[in-house]
């Protein structure tokens, strides 16, 4: 008996770690420490540089994600949903954190979702922590830069489109 209610509670615990719906946001970091945030993340196959550079003058989501995680892929496709609607309009783009010998996978994974924005890998100092965007801990992550390329609003987890687009908007000053 005892043996059989061990099971039923490992198959239910393990029903709960698979549940197909994402964990909800932790709470959110809203910041402006004034110092705009240098950058650059390469998109492999693609030719593109989403760079400090290449975003100032709008509003910009980055979203730190794993290919292979659930919630990352909710998060990217709400922001895929988001971004060709937003007004005025905004840059995107996902920053995977995996190994670089997957890196050659992005450009499928890319096409696979759909996805109206670029796919890079982080750098090597960004998957260590020491980028600079600090320690991503867990994914998926939320950073949006303002105009300017100040951090205004970063946050970990499943996001709903409706606060990506608030996010947008404190980053585009509206």
């Amino acid at each position: 008996m005892r043996l059989a209610l061990a099971g039923v509670a490992l198959a239910a615990g393990a029903a709960f770690a698979c549940s197909s719906t994402p964990p909800p946001a932790q709470p959110v970091r809203e910041s402006s420490s004034g110092v705009p945030i240098q950058f650059a993340f390469a998109a492999v196959g693609e030719g593109v540089v989403v760079s400090s550079e290449t975003t100032r003058g709008r509003a910009t989501a980055l979203v730190f994600i794993t290919t292979f995680d659930l919630a990352s892929q909710v998060v990217v496709r709400r922001l895929s949903e988001v971004i060709p609607t937003f007004t005025p309009r905004a840059n995107a783009a996902a920053v995977v954190i995996e190994a670089p010998l997957y890196a050659e996978l992005l450009p499928t994974y890319r096409e696979s979702m759909s996805l109206p924005f670029p796919v890079v890998m982080a750098d090597f100092a960004t998957q260590r922590g020491g980028g600079p965007f600090g320690n991503i801990e867990r994914v998926p992550v939320l950073v949006v830069l303002d105009r300017e390329g100040r951090e205004v609003f970063r946050a970990q987890g499943s996001l709903e489109p409706a606060q990506i687009e608030a996010a947008l908007r404190r980053g585009s000053g509206r």
